[in-house]
């Protein structure tokens, strides 16, 4: 296939890794007061119309644009208006929230627990994507090194160079996870934080030995000689919440109707997806500019779920305790509004 005659992604990639950390805008609005609805029902509509704005990320949106397309707001009594996407990481997302710029957002896990664990009132509301350690069909993320190293197993890790997007995020306490796992001294391995569609050219260049990445960066690099150490968040961080919504504890606190129907529509959308692998083709073929080939061809399908995992969210909590100056008093029902736990 195509992707296999270059080892750095298309040209267009650099754009679609410019939305590939979790990004979202919209706008808030007042909550229309709720009657006697049956909103949590998977029949009927409810009564009365509720607005929420809402905003994707720019990755494993699915869940959301499929229950759009399939009329799942609607069909719970939810007006989200138009749905956006701008180029703000997770943190700014959450910020954004609190700021009532929108009401809903995708983010990530660890943006959501450092801000929870800084006094940010935000909570997690709803799921998208968990590490899930039974999933049987090829990982698209984790650890890579290029053609010719030596290093095939987590030991020969000590003393090398490992990029990472970012200090502190998932892929980071992943690895932080593996490498101490598998008896390297952490003094040893030097952490170079490197912009995404950067890590993979990073390593062909000699400039790190490993890089952890994800997605078309790692799937295209392995089609391309690149090798697997180990296999992702999944390995280390066994049903740790990756991709979630988020919203202000204000919002929730007044809103617990809108936000219990943005669940259920979510959850129907997360369904969808799940079983309908063409639906989720089309909308990345719609929504991002990845390459047509990767999308038909290449992309791993890896399942959706919007209910959160405990015992995930509290591995995670304590992996960043010890690796960071994360409060030791932070739980997750202080992280994860009470209507999704």
């Amino acid at each position: 296939m195509e992707l296999r005659r270059t080892l750095r992604p298309a040209a267009a990639i650099t754009t679609v890794a410019l939305t590939l950390g979790l990004t979202a805008c919209g706008g808030s609005t007042e909550s229309a007061p709720v009657g006697d609805s049956d909103a949590g029902s998977s029949g009927a509509a409810a009564e009365e119309t509720l607005p929420i704005t809402v905003a994707r990320g720019g990755v494993n949106f699915e869940n959301a644009v499929l229950a759009e397309d399939q009329g799942y707001f609607e069909e719970v009594g939810l007006d989200i208006g138009e749905m956006q996407l701008t180029g703000m990481g997770g943190a700014a997302a959450n910020s954004s929230v609190i700021s009532g710029e929108f009401d809903v957002a995708a983010t990530d896990a660890v943006t959501v627990i450092r801000a929870a664990a800084e006094g940010m009132p935000v909570v997690a509301v709803a799921g998208t994507k968990s590490a899930d350690p039974d999933y049987e069909g090829e990982v698209s993320d984790g650890v890579i090194v290029p053609p010719g190293s030596d290093i095939k197993e987590w030991s020969d890790l000590a003393g090398t160079k490992i990029g990472v997007p970012e200090l502190g995020g998932l892929p980071h306490m992943a690895t932080v996870t593996g490498l101490l796992e598998n008896g390297v001294d952490l003094d040893s391995v030097e952490f170079v934080p490197l912009p995404t569609d950067a890590l993979v050219e990073s390593a062909a260049k000699g400039q790190v030995d490993a890089v952890f990445t994800f997605s078309i960066f790692l799937l295209s690099a392995v089609d391309n000689g690149f090798t697997r150490v180990g296999t992702g968040v999944r390995e280390y961080l066994p049903n740790a919440p990756q991709v979630l919504w988020v919203a202000s504890k204000q919002f929730a606190e007044e809103n617990p109707e809108a936000l219990e129907r943005f669940h259920t529509a979510i959850e129907k959308g997360t369904e969808y997806a799940n079983e309908n692998e063409d639906a989720v083709r089309e909308a990345y073929h719609e929504h991002t500019e990845l390459p047509a080939a990767f999308i038909d061809e290449r992309m791993s399908m890896e399942p959706l779920n919007v209910e959160f995992d405990e015992e995930g969210w509290n591995t995670l909590l304590q992996v960043m305790k010890d690796e960071s100056d994360l409060r030791e008093d932070l739980t997750y029902e202080e992280i994860v509004w009470e209507g999704a736990r």
